[in-house]
């Protein structure tokens, strides 16, 4: 094989895998669900890892258990590379298995490294004999037409699809900036109403406060402390003292 037909069989394996991801994540939330990165319909991940496969595979194609075994090696080393790029550069992981069972920092699995090595199987001894015969079939300028429309096209998405998802990326690290400020703002609140809380409750301790509310109380039983703020109910000072009081007493 030359770099044109190697070129032309990315986008065609991108293409199948983007199909393939489609099929499964739709069969899986039983909705359509569009798994692409890119506006075009192809998951460069599948090309490239088709593409390292049959530089790697196609010399050892007559030892399928090596081909089986390698092949699931390569695949899962890329996807778990591509994972930590991706992640590094959007500061988002697009795929997690961490719930699955057997799997690496959640970038890998088991179930999906399998498949991967199935799919690796169905390229080599199914898929890419009958595309060989297409492509030389086609002839040479029918390829190169076609290598430098998808790529032309490859190119312009990824510049658009990139900045699209840098833009998001931006979103999300800015929500989370902000959530987390936000959670500290209530943590200090909290502290903060936990120490008035407490000083109140020092303040009542002193046995003349207490006796005092309660003098108060056993003069006038229904006494209330008026509303503070908008939708406040009034405090029943019986309430308070049982509330406040009535564990020291107690002990």
């Amino acid at each position: 094989m030359n770099i044109e037909q190697y070129i032309f069989c990315f986008f065609v394996y991108a293409f199948l895998g983007y199909l393939c991801e489609v099929a499964y994540c739709s069969i899986c939330q039983r909705k359509l669900v569009n798994r692409g990165y890119l506006y075009m319909p192809i998951c460069p991940i599948y090309g490239c890892g088709a593409i390292l496969i049959l530089l790697s595979m196609l010399p050892i194609s007559n030892m399928w258990y090596l081909v089986l075994i390698l092949g699931i090696l390569l695949t899962s080393g890329l996807e778990y590379l591509t994972s930590y790029i991706m992640e590094l550069i959007f500061h988002m992981r697009w795929w997690d298995y961490s719930k699955r069972k057997f799997n690496i920092n959640g970038r890998v699995c088991l179930r999906n490294s399998l498949m991967f090595g199935a799919l690796v199987m169905l390229v080599i001894y199914g898929l890419h004999p009958v595309l060989s015969k297409l492509m030389e079939a086609m002839g040479t300028i029918p390829i190169r037409v076609l290598n430098s429309i998808l790529l032309t096209g490859l190119i312009v998405d990824l510049i658009f699809s990139t900045i699209k998802n840098i833009n998001i990326a931006k979103v999300v690290a800015k929500i989370n900036q902000l959530t987390e400020e936000a959670t500290d703002k209530l943590k200090e609140l909290k502290a903060s109403a936990s120490e008035k809380f407490s000083e109140t409750k020092e303040y009542l301790s002193n046995t003349a406060v207490a006796l005092k509310l309660k003098e108060l109380i056993s003069k006038y039983p229904n006494v209330s402390l008026r509303k503070v703020g908008k939708g406040k109910k009034r405090l029943s000072i019986s309430e308070f003292i049982a509330k406040h009081l009535n564990d020291k007493d107690e002990k």
